[in-house]
């Protein structure tokens, strides 16, 4: 995959927050720290959306309790 380069300009509130989220992390650059805070980010949005319904198969109608299965 190619790699663009960009800039993005944020405050130095903000940059001062990355660079002690990247340390934290123990990465090697803010991309690398950003890409693992959206990773985090989407996954913890996907189990919000799904909850415990992840994996779970479509109802029958055996699964109905005033069924004679």
């Amino acid at each position: 995959m190619a790699t663009a380069i960009s800039s993005v300009r944020v405050s130095r509130e903000t940059l001062s927050e990355l660079e002690r989220f990247q340390h934290a992390l123990g990465s090697k650059t803010l991309d690398e720290a950003l890409r693992t805070l959206l990773v985090s980010k989407r996954k913890e949005l996907v189990a919000e959306i799904y909850g415990s319904a992840r994996g779970m198969r479509p109802f029958r109608e055996s699964d109905r309790l005033d069924s004679d299965r």
